[in-house]
């Protein structure tokens, strides 16, 4: 992997991770629809340790909790809800690079009056 990452490398890399969790898992926990399931609650546990990080980094954490909260926790953060979404799209076969680039078209088009 490059820092260049493109999404369509992402993916990539999330197919191949997704078969090395799935080798780690009871069969019954293995397929579809238990998988994603659990990747869909992997995601939210994510999204809420994101929401910490933002909370921190606004100052509305306790700093009893003993955390820093850093560009680096800050991006560490963002890029696992990222990979996360992107291992939920892979096992659903969504081209995310594609997705993302219809989604962006379609905003464009609202801002434009298109």
């Amino acid at each position: 992997m490059t820092p260049d990452l493109t999404v369509r490398d992402l993916g990539a890399w999330a197919r191949v991770q997704a078969e090395r969790l799935r080798e780690g898992l009871a069969p019954d926990a293995a397929g579809h629809p238990a998988y994603v399931l659990a990747q869909a609650a992997k995601l939210a546990e994510e999204v809420g340790e994101l929401q910490a990080e933002v909370l921190g980094q606004a100052g509305y954490q306790r700093r009893s909790k003993g955390v820093d909260f850093t560009a680096e926790t800050m991006s560490d953060e963002l890029a696992d809800v990222v990979i996360c979404v992107a291992m939920l799209a892979g096992s659903y076969g969504v081209d995310l690079g594609a997705a993302v680039a219809a989604k962006i078209e379609k905003l464009e088009a609202r801002w434009s009056g298109g």
